[in-house]
């Protein structure tokens, strides 16, 4: 029976539930976006402050990005062993004191130093938090991809608080590196009140199999897997390629703009906000449009998404008055959004594939 026959026997999609579970994994990946969309701004402070090269400052990026392909690799290995919550407090600590030693400034090499263990304390988070909420919210394709669209909604808040506090800073002659206090502040705040939730995720593979979407084990199964395994692979190699685009604006906007349109280091940092709001505009409606959608929905929403983000990144890179520049910040950030969050809601619907068959019934 196809899905839509399920769905119009009376098969709706369960009400979406956010529990304590789910509003950890959602603070946790908050405090992340705080770290990771303030190295933007703060890199080129932290350039003038220590007279580092350009090259230099790069590698603080290059730093952060080979921390977590690092974490990543092992994750697997890491769970079974230590399980979700110790994985997640942890890379929550480890975050925090990457923040911290960052934020002294002392020399390139701490700082060096600061940005991988918080690429490695952030990825962990990142792929743990998530991973939960994928297979807490897995029993409906619709109910995953709208858990994480709204778990980047919660990042974008964050996101688009990070070159605000930064340039606030800045402006009130305070120094920027305060704004890296704040990842401790919340692990401080975010463990007594929800340090004790187990973070089991609830949904299993059998309840996965009550989504109509999800093929039914059978003659065809193998055919499925083979399709699912295709699918995993593209909407996978997609998550890739828009998370490097992301991280480009988010990384190399603020020096573009000292570049091309002549902003300065603060005012490129506080015009990063606009790259962030239109991320949180973006997903904020993403999560209506993905509520109780099919995958085709999505696949639809990541098509124009593309066009958005590209059409923004073409007019920042292009740009030779402030305007322009400033519509491509938003355009991009528009267009971003919900790139990451549904491909890879895309990408574990790919590669889940058909459900296991029902156990034989046992004899009385």
């Amino acid at each position: 029976m196809s899905g839509t026959h399920l769905r119009a026997a009376g098969h709706p999609a369960p009400a979406f539930v956010r529990d304590r579970l789910t509003a950890t994994a959602y603070s946790g990946l908050a405090v992340y976006a705080y770290l990771l969309y303030a190295l933007g701004p703060l890199l080129p402070l932290l350039r003038r402050d220590l007279h580092l090269s350009y090259l230099l400052m790069s590698l603080h990026s290059t730093a952060f990005a080979a921390g977590a392909i690092l974490t990543n690799l092992l994750f697997g290995r890491l769970r079974e062993r230590v399980g979700h919550r110790a994985l997640f407090w942890s890379a929550l600590a480890a975050l925090a004191l990457g923040a911290l030693l960052l934020a002294t400034a002392v020399s390139a090499a701490v700082t060096l130093g600061a940005a991988a263990l918080g690429g490695v304390g952030g990825a962990l988070l990142q792929t743990t938090a998530l991973a939960v909420l994928a297979e807490h919210h897995g029993g409906h394709e619709s109910l995953r991809a709208r858990a994480l669209v709204e778990a980047n909604a919660a990042a974008s808040v964050s996101a688009l608080a990070a070159p605000l506090v930064i340039s606030g800073l800045e402006s009130a002659g305070a120094s920027w590196n305060w704004s890296l206090v704040l990842p401790a502040v919340a692990l401080g705040a975010l463990y007594p009140a929800l340090g004790r939730e187990p973070l089991r995720p609830h949904t299993s593979r059998a309840a996965a199999a009550r989504d109509p979407s999800v093929p039914a084990a059978g003659p065809a199964a193998e055919t499925a897997g083979r399709r699912a395994a295709g699918a995993f692979r593209r909407a996978a190699a997609l998550c890739g390629l828009v998370v490097g685009f992301e991280f480009c604006l988010a990384y190399y906007a603020v020096p573009l703009l000292t570049d091309a349109v002549h902003l300065t280091d603060r005012q490129s940092s506080a015009a990063l906000a606009l790259f962030y709001g239109g991320e949180l505009a973006g997903r904020l409606a993403g999560s209506r449009l993905t509520s109780g959608g099919r995958p085709a929905r999505a696949a639809a929403l990541v098509a124009v998404s593309l066009a958005v983000a590209a059409a923004g990144f073409l007019a920042l890179w292009l740009a030779r008055a402030t305007w322009l520049a400033l519509l491509g910040l938003v355009l991009g950030g528009l267009g971003v959004a919900n790139l990451f969050p549904l491909t890879l809601a895309l990408a574990v619907g790919g590669g889940r594939g058909p459900p296991p068959p029902p156990p034989p019934p046992r004899p009385n």
